[in-house]
């Protein structure tokens, strides 16, 4: 068994970190959906009590499952990855602790309003509803007629500020959700692209190059050049695309 009670400032730093990567090492194996939202300050906090004290202590338990809360992430999930831990430490599960967690979660999540699914600027999903939409498919995709696929349109970045205008922003919204009204298609807007999860088909394929254009025509042309990526989430879906789009990058189908 790996003992994480130390000795001395360099043992206890060493160890710390030894426990964190475990612990996430652990978590994403045991189901954590989206891995760049695992790490949170609550998490150090915890992992350097469990570390120093060999104990996780009430408040601090509390705190990871408030923050949990607050990022959406559901009680299953936060209760799983908190067994992660213990699992990683090779220490038998604090109930008391993981009770605590529970609570912590309870509380933010009964006072927290409602997680909106659509982005305020564009009217397309957020980025945590695209995420669990494209999970979803992923994890259950043989309950979904045909083959999925993520389309991700890429325009030129704004060269006087980080974002485009508010009012670009909602014309490129209005334009996607017309130009892929019908197709079953699901579309959010992140960093000077929009990502599409489509149901994958030729008249799906043709409306996604439609979209590019319409967005090429946007705002007197800042919006063109654009780029289009393909990436199949199914081996059905890659020969499917293989077949239609102009030209192939190992697993992504680009067009210009």
């Amino acid at each position: 068994m790996t003992s994480f009670r130390t000795k001395s400032f360099a043992e206890c730093t060493f160890s710390r970190h030894l426990l964190l990567r475990r612990w996430q090492t652990t978590s994403y194996q045991t189901g954590w959906r989206f891995r760049a939202d695992w790490f949170l300050p609550e998490v150090r906090t915890v992992v350097t009590s469990l570390a120093t004290n060999a104990m996780v202590p009430a408040p601090t338990a509390k705190s990871l499952g408030a923050a949990r809360a607050r990022n959406g992430v559901s009680i299953g999930e936060t209760m799983t990855d908190f067994r992660a831990l213990f699992a990683a430490a090779e220490q038998t599960l604090d109930v008391d602790a993981l009770q605590s967690l529970a609570e912590g979660w309870a509380e933010v999540a009964e006072s927290a309003p409602p997680i909106s699914c659509t982005d305020v600027y564009t009217g397309l999903a957020t980025q945590a509803h695209f995420q669990r939409r494209v999970h979803e498919v992923f994890t259950f995709g043989s309950d979904c007629p045909g083959a999925h696929a993520l389309a991700i349109i890429s325009v030129p970045r704004p060269r006087d500020s980080r974002s485009h205008c508010w009012t670009l922003l909602a014309r490129i919204g209005e334009s996607v959700k017309g130009q892929l009204h019908g197709t079953g298609a699901m579309a959010m807007y992140k960093n000077s692209a929009v990502h599409v999860l489509f149901p994958l088909s030729e008249s799906n394929l043709c409306r996604l190059v439609e979209c590019k254009t319409a967005l090429e025509a946007l705002g007197d042309g800042a919006l063109s050049p654009a780029r289009m990526k393909f990436y199949p989430l199914s081996a059905s879906a890659a020969a499917t695309a293989g077949t239609t789009a102009a030209s192939t990058q190992g697993s992504t189908y680009e067009t210009k």
